[in-house]
């Protein structure tokens, strides 16, 4: 009975700390999304595999480009392109309410993911928990069956083999 409101409240636990995971998320991508904008800047310079870059099987790649934000503010500096862009062409850029280049709002894949891999982890925690818990009571239990036994059969080992029982501590000299 134990272990199956354990599991419950494993259950219970992951969908609750998912959720929040996943409100929270949200706000954030809300509170983002206000604050960045996508605008279309030009490539100045051919793309360039970006340093170290290994994301999801695809290879990102770098470029100089130009852009304005806010109007009139002119903007310069490398952003993520798709490999082989060529010098000159339009690319789509996220940037910031000063025109800084900025990484995009978070997509609802990778809030579901964060909500998913939290309630999962949760959920593991706690029946592990719970297992443990019930193994080392099935060890005290355990323990105690075998010593109760092994007093028992002290007591009649003696009548059922034909044996003398010992007493301990006596002389036998």
């Amino acid at each position: 009975m134990g272990l199956g409101l354990s599991v419950l409240f494993a259950v219970l636990s992951a969908v609750a700390s998912g959720l929040a995971v996943w409100n929270a998320d949200s706000r954030t991508a809300r509170s983002e999304a206000g604050r960045l904008h996508r605008i279309t800047g030009t490539t100045t310079g051919a793309a360039e595999r970006a340093p170290d870059a290994w994301t999801g099987g695809a290879t990102e790649a770098v470029a100089r480009a130009v852009w304005q934000y806010p109007a009139a503010t002119r903007h310069a500096g490398l952003v993520e392109v798709p490999p082989r862009t060529p010098a000159g062409r339009p690319v789509a850029i996220w940037v910031d309410d000063a025109g800084g280049t900025a990484r995009g709002p978070r997509s609802e894949a990778e809030g579901a993911f964060a909500a998913i891999t939290v309630g999962g982890t949760v959920a593991a925690l706690i029946a592990l928990t719970a297992a443990a818990v019930v193994h080392l009571r099935l060890r005290t239990v355990e323990a105690h069956s075998l010593s109760v036994w092994e007093g028992d059969w002290k007591r009649v080992e003696p009548g059922w083999s034909g044996r003398l029982p010992t007493e301990s501590g006596a002389d036998d000299d």
